[in-house]
């Protein structure tokens, strides 16, 4: 009787072994320390700039709340280096910031394959100092080549 009750436990431990851990649960991962740089250039690399302007695309106050997609504007955000970020979309974590904030800008991709000197499309990982907020958006409306 006792072999019995060993065998289906030995199978269940066994089974249970070469099961994959599910994707829902967080695996602490270290995170690595931005790169901090004057004029970020690589993808990875971070600067400190501080916003100088907050608007719709068309340059139309930024609405506190989510407009209604007919209304959307986009977001726009200059920063006082002349460094500028742009969407199609309203942005919750840029609505939420003022004029002054200080920011932590990082690039997180460029555009392969472009005409020399133009460097528009490539994309920012924002994330305000002040709210701890964050936004990614494109430098540009257009990526390099495009209109």
């Amino acid at each position: 009787m006792s072999r019995v009750a060993f065998v289906p436990l030995l199978m269940i431990a066994t089974c249970s072994q070469n099961e994959t851990p599910a994707t829902d649960v967080a695996t602490p991962v270290a995170a690595a320390a931005p790169v901090m740089v004057d004029n970020p250039s690589k993808v990875g690399e971070c600067a400190e700039r501080t916003i100088a302007s907050i608007s719709t695309r068309m340059n139309d106050r930024l609405p506190a709340r989510q407009p209604k997609p007919a209304k959307d504007g986009g977001s726009f955000v200059q920063y006082t280096n002349k460094t500028t970020q742009v969407s199609y979309e309203w942005s919750a974590a840029l609505a939420h910031s003022n004029v002054g904030d200080r920011v932590r800008i990082c690039l997180v991709s460029i555009p392969k394959d472009c005409p020399p000197g133009d460097d528009r499309g490539r994309v920012y990982e924002t994330t305000n100092l002040r709210t701890n907020e964050a936004w990614t958006m494109p430098d540009d409306p257009h990526t390099c080549g495009g209109a």
